[in-house]
């Protein structure tokens, strides 16, 4: 993955998308990556609720290589033309 790649992560339900805007690797080896998320309302209204209840922000700012997944935008253009297509059918 590299900047400006599209991601995905999966957060307790959620599922986010977004750009990768900076790589690193660090003292573990690892590949670490910032992302700006596109829509993420959810996670952010999450987050807040759980630094209120816990009065600790636990917002990821990095995340590591195993917690994102690369995102073809045009391979889900055709997964929602198939689901409309289906669901037409059955109308």
């Amino acid at each position: 993955m590299k900047i400006g790649d599209l991601v995905w992560n999966h957060y307790h339900g959620l599922l986010r998308f977004g750009t990768i805007t900076e790589k690193k690797i660090k003292e573990d080896k690892w590949a670490y990556f910032t992302v700006d998320w596109h829509a993420d309302e959810d996670y952010e209204r999450s987050q807040s609720w759980r630094e209120k209840l816990s009065g600790v922000d636990h917002t990821l700012k990095e995340y590591r290589k195993t917690q994102l997944k690369p995102f073809n935008p045009e391979q889900l253009g055709r997964i929602l033309e198939q689901f409309k297509k289906k669901k037409q059918e059955e109308d």
